[in-house]
């Protein structure tokens, strides 16, 4: 070979590193990475539009909730797998209906109706939650272990939403509820999924996640890295969510017969910082629709179906 070609390839040899060095460097490897002793707080704000046909009469509800955790990491090992503790700090409720309006504020609490139970269940439910701690174990893409605090979480929602009564003493679907495999679900899909190589703009990666929150929810994820800018991560979101089985009552009153089958779509846009992988802000849309029926009573042997549609979006932030 010689000097000429052997420059020649040379030269090739240098422009295709470059390439691939620069098509490197141009990836972000998107990881949860707090340090031992940070504190942060995280704002989610939703607003829900949900209409349901009753004996061909539409009823009309809206359902507000804002919520404030606290998001404290206490201790990260030698393979940065993070020790966090979640704080419920704040809990806000607004629903409107054919019942009329119905506030809860853990925050700023108002007297309820002493005849009307629901307002007695909700405002219990809103002041146990204020205040009460989760702690766990969180990966760098954001799966989590170890649960703890769970019981006693539990124990202070029982306490005051069940207090005497002997009909909700016999409800279990809290149990159920806050079962360690379903808070463990929702935590990590709170957080969202990080990809596990390294991705540039334009590349996608998939989640999936069943639990059975009352009833079985199925989410399918789509994200998307969009671009890239100042630090800050544009991920793009598209999920597809089936929840319930219109075959099978919900786990709630064993006296009261009631299924359901929704499925419909999530789509949000999330900023990321790629330092730390905190969501600074995430908006979200939900648009779903399905079916609720009610098993056979005295006044009604047949039972009820109700189709319903359900329309929303939520915010969440970073606030500190």
């Amino acid at each position: 070979m010689n000097v000429k070609k052997i420059v020649s390839v040379f030269a090739y040899v240098l422009v295709l590193s470059a390439v691939v060095c620069s098509a490197a460097q141009d990836k972000v490897d998107l990881k949860l990475r707090l340090k031992a002793g940070e504190k942060h707080e995280m704002k989610m704000t939703q607003n829900q539009n949900i209409a349901q046909t009753m004996n061909g009469m539409e009823q009309k509800m809206t359902h507000t909730q804002e919520m404030v955790m606290g998001f404290d990491c206490l201790s990260v090992d030698a393979n940065g797998v993070m020790d966090i503790e979640i704080t419920y700090k704040s809990m806000k409720m607004i629903m409107e209906g054919p019942m009329g309006r119905m506030e809860f504020d853990s925050a700023n609490p108002k007297p309820i109706d002493p005849n009307r139970p629901d307002q007695q269940m909700m405002a219990a439910m809103v002041s146990a939650m204020a205040g009460s701690k989760l702690q766990m174990k969180m990966t760098p893409t954001a799966k989590t272990s170890d649960i703890r605090g769970i019981k006693e979480m539990l124990a202070k929602i029982k306490e005051k939403m069940m207090g005497s009564n002997p009909e909700m003493q016999r409800m279990d679907f809290f149990d159920k509820m806050f079962d360690e495999k379903q808070v463990k679900e929702m935590t990590s899909s709170m957080m969202g999924a990080f990809p596990a190589e390294p991705v540039a703009v334009g590349d996608a990666w998939y989640d999936t996640t069943s639990m059975n929150f009352i009833m079985p929810i199925d989410i399918d994820t789509t994200y998307m890295l969009k671009n890239r800018k100042d630090g800050i991560a544009y991920i793009d979101s598209a999920a597809k969510m089936d929840m319930g089985d219109s075959s099978k009552p919900l786990e709630i009153d064993p006296n009261n017969k009631v299924s359901m089958q929704i499925s419909g779509t999530i789509n949000a846009t999330c900023e990321v910082d790629e330092k730390t992988g905190l969501t600074r802000k995430s908006n979200i849309a939900m648009n779903f629709s399905g079916v609720m029926k009610t098993g056979g009573n005295p006044q009604m042997p047949d039972g009820m179906t109700m189709p319903m549609t359900i329309t929303g979006n939520a915010v969440i932030e970073l606030i500190k």
